[in-house]
């Protein structure tokens, strides 16, 4: 429970900011419908990019400076990327989706992005954690 809050809180800015940058591109007139595939490659890859350079500051802090275990510390440090990964493509995918279907993603994208990736990010430490701690032995 002690790393829900940064994990979650990592997924919700990473994506918050790529929601903003979409939309705002789209807004823009840089980038079209037919980019959408390009451009959520990019952001998920950007995501995975982002969250493996704070991991690689963040689980000597856990391990050395917090004392937590390096097993625990290995779940966090696994888990950051899956969650830069799913934050930023959903982040990416989502104003296409609705600008597709009509509808203006200034409006619908930040809530159904929170919702989604509090759900996904904690689903995702939940089965890591399961399977690299072996819990569900």
């Amino acid at each position: 429970a002690f790393f829900v809050p940064l994990l979650i809180g990592h997924g919700g800015n990473s994506g918050g900011q790529t929601v903003s940058t979409v939309i705002r591109a789209l807004g823009s007139g840089r980038v079209k419908l037919g980019d959408a595939p390009r451009v959520v490659a990019k952001e998920a890859a950007a995501g995975v990019l982002q969250s493996a350079l704070v991991v690689l500051a963040l689980h000597p802090c856990l391990v050395h400076f917090l004392n937590i275990s390096p097993r625990v510390s290995n779940v966090v440090a696994m888990t950051m990327p899956t969650i830069g990964l799913f934050a930023n493509a959903l982040g990416a995918a989502l104003p296409f989706a609705i600008t597709w279907a009509g509808k203006d993603p200034a409006v619908i994208c930040g809530p159904m992005l929170t919702t989604s990736v509090d759900t996904l990010g904690l689903a995702s430490y939940l089965t890591i954690a399961t399977i690299y701690l072996g819990l569900g032995r």
